[in-house]
This record gives structure tokens, sequence and C-alpha cells, in this order.
């Protein structure tokens, strides 16, 4: 595998874009043989940084047509999802620290983030709180406890707020995120795009 054969991943533990669009963007990673890096972001450092908004910030009109939108996409993908789950928003940060956590101890992050995603999107889990962090570590096959007491090192609060940051300075803007090659491309419906390149 080349150095060129890398993605890095962009997304929150929390968004549901990033949910539609994850386990296609597994299986084409997979399928190309490429390495993924995983970068969990912080909300409310990178949307008021790049000229966006939180969703509790933006106008009804743009709330009302995000609900449109994620109902034409899980019609069209034949995905479960609750539109309005129970736990959302939550603090990103406890699930995205623990993604890093497993990712710095030499762990494939990718069945964490597809666990995190569902729990959020279809499963109604809150993936803040520390038992349901546990169980589904441990259901991505890693010792969930181990990976959730490492994570609360204090380095892994500054590797957070790095990674949202470098994500700022590297264009990123909003989610799911995908750069390769120093290519960025925004969203889940350009994962086609995303394709092309590795192909070529």
């Amino acid at each position: 595998m080349s150095n060129d054969a890398i993605i890095d991943y962009y997304f929150s533990v929390v968004s549901p874009f990033t949910y539609l669009g994850d386990a296609r963007f597994q299986e084409l990673a997979k399928a190309h043989g490429t390495r993924v890096i995983y970068h969990p972001l912080s909300s409310p450092d990178l949307f008021p940084a790049t000229g966006g908004q939180l969703l509790k910030d933006r106008a009804q009109h743009r709330k009302d047509y995000r609900i449109v939108e994620l109902k034409r996409w899980r019609d069209h993908l034949g995905l479960a999802i609750n539109i309005q789950p129970q736990f959302f928003p939550v603090p990103e940060a406890p699930a995205s620290k623990l993604i890093l956590a497993v990712q710095e101890a030499g762990h494939d992050a990718g069945a964490l983030v597809s666990w995190l995603l569902k729990a959020v999107w279809v499963d109604e889990l809150d993936v803040s709180d520390a038992d349901t962090l546990v169980t589904l570590a441990n259901a991505a096959g890693l010792d969930g406890a181990a990976m959730l007491n490492a994570s609360q090192d204090a380095s892994f609060d500054q590797a957070f707020a790095d990674t949202t940051q470098t994500a700022i300075t590297r264009g990123v803007f909003g989610y799911p995120s995908y750069i390769y090659k120093d290519e960025l491309f925004w969203g889940q419906d350009r994962l086609d795009f995303l394709e092309r390149a590795l192909s070529t």
C-alpha cells in the first residue's frame, strides 16, 4: 500500500449524513485497499470557524429542509434511521476521544465509528454515556473498559481540539468530508466522485 492510498475521514459522531454514508464509504475504502484515518471533529468549533451554524442556530427553513433530505436519503438508500432520535445532539467529546484513543493504540477504528453512528441514529443510545461507550467498543471487538479509560487521559482533550483545528486548516467545513491526495470531497453524496479518484 502506497502512502497515497490514504483517506482522511472527517466526521461528527452524531452526524446523520455521516451515518447515511458510513457503510458505503467503509466498503469503498476496503474495495480499493485504502487506509482510512479517522478524524472525529467538534461541531461547536468547526462550524463557527467555517461559516456554518449548529443545528439549533439555523433558520427554521433550513431545519425543515434537513428533515426532508434525511427522509429522502433514508428511502433512497433503504437504511433504517430515526429522523429525530432521542439522544441528539449530545456532547461529541467522549465518543470522539474514544475513537482517537483506539486509533492511537494501533487499532482500526472503523468498526467503532460504525457502531457509534448506528447507536445514535438507529438504536436510540446516548453516545456521551460512559457505559454505552464501553458496550459499543466491546461490540466493535475492542476492550471497551480499557479503551475508555485510556481516552480519559488529558492528552486526548488536546488531540480532539488539534484534530478539529487541523481539519479547519485543510478546508473541512461539514460532515462527512473525505480528503484523498489533498482533494476534498464533502458529503456522502460525493462518494461517487471519491470512487472515481480512487480508480485513477
